[in-house]
């Protein structure tokens, strides 16, 4: 019985650093967006693009908050606009892909599997289990 113990503090410590790591990407994430934000508005080249620039870039701030530091109200506002920014960047990013895939079918290319495109949706999803339960482990039980 009391191995049990100690494989549920392993697990435990093993959660725990699967979050920080998750939480890390995060983070990675925040400044790509800004960057390819950053780009975007440069680029400037359409309503769309500039959209995208704006929203990438705003979407990047709040994924590079320090949640875990915030006090509560200051948590649940920033967490409640993570969600709702994660939710529409997985519109925001269809609607990328499909107008890459017009603009490629317009100079008669064809593109493959949006792979980065999936990645990013991806990691996006993945933040706001990670936010939320490295605020509030029990939830994890």
């Amino acid at each position: 019985m009391s191995d049990l113990g100690g494989d549920s503090s392993s697990l435990s410590t093993a959660t725990e650093r699967g979050l920080r790591y998750a939480r890390a990407g995060g983070y990675v994430m925040g400044v790509l967006l800004l960057g390819l934000g950053a780009a975007a508005l440069l680029r400037g080249a359409g309503t769309f693009e500039i959209f995208k620039g704006i929203y990438f870039v705003a979407y990047g701030v709040v994924l590079s908050l320090p949640f875990s530091r915030m006090s509560d109200k200051s948590w649940r506002l920033s967490y409640g606009l993570l969600v709702v920014l994660s939710v529409f960047f997985v519109f925001v990013m269809i609607a990328v892909v499909m107008f890459a895939y017009m603009a490629a079918a317009d100079e008669g290319e064809r593109l493959g599997v949006p792979g980065f495109e999936g990645t990013l949706i991806f990691f996006s999803l993945m933040q706001v289990p990670v936010v939320l339960f490295q605020r509030k482990p029990e939830l994890l039980d």
